[in-house]
């Protein structure tokens, strides 16, 4: 039931006098009938092929789809643990687990990650990873933007976005592309090399399509420099006014800090399978694997801190993720045709994996000593009650994640005489899904507490991997759940000018319980120029296994100061001391209602306004880390930790908007004009929050979410969006210009400062390609960002009702005393210009 059913079959059945096909290129979400245009659905449906995504300047997934469509944002991040190498991207400002990813039509697996620290992100979501999928195997890629639970399953909230493989004998290409950032001030980085690679062979009736991509990112940087380096030969770097060095004078690495774009080492690999069989039936199957490297950095320790032994790291360290992840699928099933029904069985599996590597770090508790010769107990650090004996490490495995999804199901369709105008297209199906989720502990050297003192041996040092605590044996779990669910579907023409949809489904969840959602969609073709549509439907989004069963202990920067905070399920019993509440599902109504204007043969506009009330969201909560949270914490045993998240279905929110497009194409003989645009205006509002539990009442604490989690939602993705494309081809040459609008937005910093809000304005990216056709090879070479365009310096400002907790807040209000000059969650990243060139073999 999680399918369109109009994917890949190779049967023909009819609705009315039209012949519909379910051939693979007639697939369309939105409708499960035939549709030649998208301007013929009852609701907004984008389709960008496979020349657009070519034309990008960039080969991840989530960052093509962002510059294509203004509904889409991807916040390049930096020091946010796990979410710098798994990226995920957001549809109309909710969260990555309102978007339903499909490929080919099935369900796509979500990622192992919890955005515990996604910024531009709901807090505590998991996305689908688009990055994991070679770009070169995609045909063209659907984005429905109206809400499609009824139609598609759980988790189609904000919408829906079908990736078509490609398919069917082609000649051999190979592609490879390579830039890097040229920044006015910076050095030249982020050099970036991708292969891919495509072949199409006949195999019987059907054809075996198979893609490959290489990837090799090295990563950039643009913190300034770090006025708090503490290099221990007293000597100090002259600093500029602009936060610069001028003159340095010691040997600390400066910048000292990382804010930028990690290292990303990408294998990817994908097939597609379609075998027409001599009876009328087809076998099909697709599948991929990936493996993917990569690098994110956390927050410096400096020589002299707590969290470091200058016997190890002289000069302090900057603590590094290099986190190996691994993905792979597989989706195969039949289709044909019997007693009139055209039927498709399936099953797909896939699997997230992410392993927490870290390097460049250590384990204070463990004390200064690093080799096994050191004698337990000789001085009076090892030898300790709870691990006698272990030496402290550089480098650790703290602990794995995986998330798998199993589902098989059935799906008919046919044309049915009810008695209407016209036949209607009755699509019904049933599916069984299976969910798990494990947790594994890492090394025991990553989460123990080894029981030594700081430096100074004032205090108890910091237990565990410095920059992210190693996941301990409590942490541990593997759980799972079962989905059933069926749909029924019926679309039909009520006259020659009004088409009707209407679809209910039934999902049974083995953890929450059952849930019924309904969806109608209307669209009437007022005249040959214009059409009219409108749906409203219902939708809902279990709460996500990782949501249900993640715990961890991480560091945080607070106000200035790193802590350790449990982030605890909601039936852990420290969650329990402090209110938590069990899980249900989210909620949501979905309005829209639209038209799409076809003045001339050559011209058309889209218009969509849009309205989406979500209630009992689920995202990560506030940090209860005040005195009194303390307190209770500590009364129930739990002293290890400073604080404490849990889940929670606290709050109600309201997104609201307009989608705008427009399209002149312009073609004269063998050449071609064509200008696009688009626009995106929403707005996220919290109608409603929780109050605090009754145990927190006398909490310090402002409410049941924190403000960086209550910016993050209402205004850290700019409510303008807008993108305005301009391709010319003549012949063997192309020229395509892109502008890209993203408006004001706002973002709570990381860490740095307590309970404020960095504004930054406005800013429009220009993108620029040219290219040439030699026949079997073509040659092009671009720019994205082309005018080396920034986000502002933070304006920075606190509530009405906030007190700055420093004696320095326009340092502190400066991203960590200057040395952070960029936003955390900027809509376009902050790298620069970036200037590549490809050549392409075989295409």
């Amino acid at each position: 039931s999680d399918l369109a059913f109009n994917v890949g079959a190779g049967y023909d059945f009819t609705m009315g006098s039209q012949p519909v096909s379910l051939a693979a290129m007639d697939v369309m979400i939105g409708s499960r009938a035939r549709h030649t245009a998208v301007e013929e659905l009852a609701v907004p449906v984008d389709v960008f092929t496979s020349e657009e995504i070519e034309q990008q300047g960039t080969r991840e997934m989530s960052q093509i789809l962002q510059t294509m469509s203004p509904s889409v944002n991807f916040p390049h991040q930096s020091v946010t643990d796990a979410t710098d190498v798994v990226r995920p991207f957001t549809l109309r400002g909710l969260s990555p687990d309102h978007t339903l990813v499909l490929v080919n039509g099935r369900r796509r697996h979500q990622t192992a990650v919890v955005n515990t620290f996604a910024y531009g992100t709901g807090a505590g979501s998991s996305g689908v990873d688009l990055n994991t999928m070679p770009a070169s195997a995609v045909e063209r890629i659907e984005v429905l933007r109206d809400g499609a639970s009824a139609q598609y399953g759980s988790d189609a909230i904000a919408g829906v976005v079908n990736l078509v493989l490609k398919e069917g004998p082609f000649a051999p290409f190979l592609s490879a592309e390579g830039g890097g950032y040229i920044s006015p001030g910076y050095p030249s980085d982020g050099r970036t090399i991708d292969l891919n690679a495509g072949w199409g062979f006949g195999l019987g009736r059907g054809s075996l399509s198979l893609f490959g991509e290489v990837l090799d990112r090295q990563p950039t940087n643009r913190a300034w420099a770090d006025p708090f380096d503490d290099s221990g030969n007293g000597l100090t770097d002259s600093v500029g006014a602009d936060g610069k060095v001028i003159v340095k004078r010691n040997s600390v690495p400066q910048p000292n800090q990382h804010w930028g774009d990690g290292l990303e080492r990408d294998v990817m690999t994908m097939a597609n399978l379609r075998l027409p069989l001599s009876q009328g039936g087809e076998i099909y199957a697709f599948g991929g694997y990936s493996s993917r490297e990569g690098s994110g950095q956390g927050y410096r320790r400096y020589s002299s801190s707590d969290r470091n032994w200058p016997s190890i790291y002289p000069l302090g360290y900057l603590p590094e993720f290099h986190p190996m992840v691994e993905d792979y699928s597989l989706a195969a099933g039949y289709r044909g045709n019997a007693a009139g029904w055209a039927y498709d069985i399936g099953a797909t599996y896939g699997h997230s994996g992410f392993r927490y590597d870290l390097r460049n770090t250590l384990n204070a508790s463990l004390g200064p000593c690093l080799v096994t010769a050191c004698a337990p107990g000789s001085d009076g650090i090892l030898g300790t009650a709870d691990d006698p004996g272990i030496p402290n490490q550089t480098s650790f495995m703290a602990g794995r994640l995986g998330r798998g999804e199993a589902s098989a199901g059935i799906n008919l369709a046919r044309p049915v005489h009810l008695g209407l105008p016209r036949p209607v297209n009755v699509a019904i199906g049933a599916a069984f899904r299976r969910e798990s989720y494990r947790i594994t502990a890492g090394e025991k050297a990553s989460w123990i507490d080894g029981g030594d003192t700081t430096q100074s041996g004032a205090a108890d040092a910091p237990a565990g991997s410095q920059v992210f605590p190693g996941f301990a044996p409590t942490d541990a779990s593997n759980s799972s759940r079962t989905n059933l669910g069926a749909y029924l579907d019926l679309e039909t023409n009520l006259s020659s000018a009004l088409l009707a949809n209407i679809a209910g489904r039934f999902e049974h969840y083995s953890d929450f319980g059952s849930l019924m959602t309904g969806k109608a969609a209307v669209r009437l073709q007022a005249s040959h120029q214009l059409t009219l549509r409108a749906a409203a439907s219902t939708g809902f989004r279990a709460p996500g296994l990782g949501q249900i069963n993640f715990s961890k202990v991480v560091t945080n920067v607070i106000a200035g100061a790193i802590e350790e905070i449990g982030i605890f399920p909601v039936g852990d019993s420290a969650s329990r001391l402090l209110g938590a509440k069990p899980l249900k599902q989210e909620t949501s109504v979905n309005l829209s209602a639209g038209l799409a204007f076809t003045p001339s043969e050559h011209l058309t506009f889209t218009a969509d306004v849009f309205r989406i009330q979500l209630n009992d969201r689920i995202l990560l909560g506030a940090t209860f880390d005040d005195d009194s949270s303390r307190a209770i914490l500590s009364r129930g045993g739990f002293t290890g930790i400073a604080g404490l998240q849990y889940f929670t279905n606290g709050l109600n929110t309201r997104t609201q908007g307009i989608d705008l497009t427009g399209e002149l194409r312009l073609p004269s003989g063998r050449n071609s004009f064509n200008i696009t645009g688009a626009v995106n205006y929403t707005t996220n509002t919290i109608t409603h929050i929780d109050p605090l539990p009754a145990v927190l009442a006398t909490s310090a604490e402002p409410g049941l979410i924190d403000s960086v989690t209550y910016i993050g939602i209402t205004e850290e993705r700019p409510d303008w969006r807008a993108t305005l494309t301009t391709t010319y081809s003549a012949g063997r040459l192309h020229l395509l210009g892109r502008a890209s609008y993203y408006g004001k937005f706002s973002s709570a910093q990381p860490g740095y400062c307590d309970r404020c809000r960095e504004r930054y304005g406005a800013k429009t990216l220009f993108d620029a390609e040219v290219g040439y056709n030699f026949g079997r090879m073509s040659l092009a070479v671009g720019a994205r960002n082309l005018l080396n365009t920034y986000p502002d310096q933070p304006s920075s400002n606190l509530p009405n009702d906030a007190t700055d907790p420093t004696s320095d807040p326009v340092k502190l209000f400066n991203n960590n005393y200057g040395t952070f000059p960029w936003a955390a969650a900027s809509p376009f990243g902050y790298n620069g210009r970036y200037v590549y060139a490809r050549v392409s073999v075989g295409r």
